[in-house]
């Protein structure tokens, strides 16, 4: 009878986990203690990184992650903004033979990025937290099948916000339809419960409009967006250091937009065509058209891909200190 694919997983893992140990927590590994200089400033880089996943390895790849790798590159300074599964709720096919996911983190400049990948040990010395760090990055590749790279995304990632839009002093009374060019004024249900999900969306906008775009949509879209109930998680353009999967077109920029919705649901109802009978038709929707028309003047293409998974949120980690002592080698 074969083996079942999961306990082969298992197995692999915890074999990986044992070799890992033996190899990254030799007591003859010379310490590596460290003290850090003030922070660089710099232009925050984010990294979307696409994952092919073994068929359910994505959960065991992320508690992984978030017990093992995480906290180690969060205290060297790189913020996890989260790791999820590709989704079909729009009835479109997926790969029989592996799952697909994304990961999303952030850094204070690329030279940080470049720091965290080739100079890790003198940025957060080489403790036990660095070794449980090598065990998980170990172990947490039995679950990965490849990948199709890497963007590198720099533009405005969403803090929680607040807006303050005043309700016009009009009163109404109901009508059997609505007339002609509005007005549209709404009441609301209660909050429909639902698994959140999260709309990745891609454009490939005119060479060189990305950045006008990234301000217009933070004034214009996002404000309209939140008051129906989705949260932004950032709009950022493509950039491409030598690392990056992807090659820069010379004819177009790549603009992605993160959003998280309470459902499919929730986001077919946030379509362009619907959004109005959620938000109502006021002067803060007549800014939420201008800004999506202005986006649509520049649009080449566009694709959306669903998400569900994990917001990592970065929570508090206790790293002791060990109880050693050093001076300066001479």
């Amino acid at each position: 009878m074969p083996e079942n694919p999961r306990n082969v997983l298992i197995a692999a893992t915890l074999a990986a986990t044992a070799l890992a140990a033996a190899a990254f927590g030799q007591p003859a590994d010379p310490p590596r203690p460290v003290r850090n200089d003030l922070p660089k400033e710099g232009t925050e880089l984010l990294v979307l990184r696409h994952q092919k996943f073994h068929k359910g390895g994505h959960d065991a790849y992320f508690r992984l992650s978030r017990e093992g790798v995480w906290p180690w590159f969060e205290k060297i300074g790189s913020r996890i903004v989260g790791q999820w599964m590709v989704i079909h709720p729009d009835g479109s096919a997926a790969e029989p033979s592996f799952d697909h996911g994304y990961r999303l983190a952030r850094y204070a400049s690329y030279e940080h990025w470049k720091a965290t990948r080739q100079g890790h040990l003198q940025l957060g010395g080489n403790g036990p937290d660095y070794r449980r760090n090598r065990e998980a990055l170990s172990a947490r590749n039995h679950y990965v099948a490849g990948s199709s790279g890497a963007y590198f995304l720099e533009g405005m990632t969403a803090t929680t916000q607040v807006y303050y839009m005043p309700a016009l002093g009009e009163t109404y009374k109901p009508t059997e339809a609505a007339p002609d060019g509005g007005p549209r004024p709404v009441r609301n249900d209660q909050n429909w419960p639902a698994r959140e999900i999260i709309a990745l969306t891609k454009w490939q906008v005119e060479k060189g409009a990305a950045d006008g775009l990234l301000g217009g949509s933070a004034e214009r879209i996002w404000p309209y967006l939140e008051k129906v109930g989705a949260r932004v998680v950032g709009q950022w353009k493509a950039v491409y250091p030598p690392e990056s999967g992807f090659e820069e077109s010379s004819e177009y920029d790549e603009v992605f937009l993160m959003v998280r919705y309470a459902g499919y649901e929730h986001w077919k109802a946030a379509r362009p065509d619907r959004i109005v009978a959620m938000g109502g038709d006021g002067p803060d929707y007549s800014a939420y058209k201008a800004g999506l028309d202005a986006l649509a003047r520049v649009s080449r293409s566009r694709s959306v891909t669903f998400l569900e998974g994990y917001l990592y949120q970065s929570p508090p980690k206790f790293l002791p200190g060990l109880p050693e002592t050093y001076r300066t080698a001479e």
